[in-house]
């Protein structure tokens, strides 16, 4: 299958010039495709075994956006590691609106950050098991390299997760998006007249789902990418798995990384 060459580009919502009304309105259609499709489901007891092997008693979620797949999935990890068990959503852009309110429908079980995080840069008071959902190839390789150093520097482990490739049929896929757009926007919950009016008398939503969407394609590292950054890490030695895992609700696999210092994977193996 054709795959094209990587390129950095920047998406259009992550841009400072991207006025925060519609970037939240980009993210909160990410957060409900995903939920709503369940991409990411399958790799709940892949997460789950790397949770379990570093004895993580809390996932931060890294770049989440309007609140990632969390919604969706953090049931079944709290039934799995106990009521104590928590998530804290963060991002450069906090979409203060949907955190709020997946903290909400969780009943407190997922927390989140209302100042701007720099996924580069963790303050060392936030420890945890640190993951990224469908954003690790909004970064160029220098920056993506400086968030995986930046776990291993603190000892935590990290997982990241991408549900784009560089394939023609990826790319050409993102073409249908504004259709899906159209059709579920009207679903997003809570609902806001800002969101409405720039899916459907601006079309601007639309647009730069799609947009973005090709982009994040183009953006997306392969496997041999990932294991070649993962390699160049310094500092603690760290056990990585790299692979493809195919979902059922998706045409296309789940791309993912998972890294964790060896002292625990003996720890772990102790117990």
């Amino acid at each position: 299958m054709l795959q094209l060459k990587r390129l950095s580009i920047g998406e259009i919502h992550d841009q400072l010039w991207c006025p925060r009304v519609i970037r939240n309105a980009v993210t909160d259609f990410l957060q409900y495709s995903t939920n709503h499709w369940g991409q990411y489901t399958p790799l709940v007891p892949t997460l789950c075994y790397f949770l379990q092997r570093v004895d993580a008693r809390r996932i931060v979620d890294l770049c989440s956006g309007g609140s990632g797949p969390w919604q969706r999935l953090y049931g079944t990890i709290s039934r799995a590691f106990g009521e104590s068990f928590r998530f804290i959503l963060t991002d450069h852009y906090p979409n203060l609106t949907a955190f709020r309110l997946a903290s909400e429908l969780s009943g407190g079980v997922i927390d989140f950050m209302a100042e701007p995080l720099d996924a580069r840069s963790l303050p060392e008071k936030l420890t945890g098991f640190r993951t990224l959902f469908g954003s690790f190839h909004h970064f160029t390789p220098a920056k993506a390299k400086q968030i995986l150093q930046d776990a291993v520097d603190s000892g935590q482990g990290i997982g990241l997760f991408e549900m784009t490739d560089r394939r023609t049929v990826t790319v050409l896929t993102m073409l249908t998006a504004p259709f899906f757009v159209l059709l579920h926007a009207p679903k997003i919950r809570p609902f806001l007249w800002s969101r409405f009016l720039l899916t459907y008398l601006l079309s601007v939503v639309p647009l730069i789902v799609m947009v973005d969407g090709i982009i994040s394609c183009l953006c997306s590292y392969s496997i041999e990418e990932l294991a070649e950054i993962t390699g160049s890490l310094t500092g603690a030695v760290y056990d990585w798995e790299i692979r493809e895992l195919d979902s059922p609700h998706s045409p296309f696999p789940i791309i993912y990384a998972i890294g964790y210092p060896q002292t625990m994977k003996k720890k772990g193996t102790d117990q």
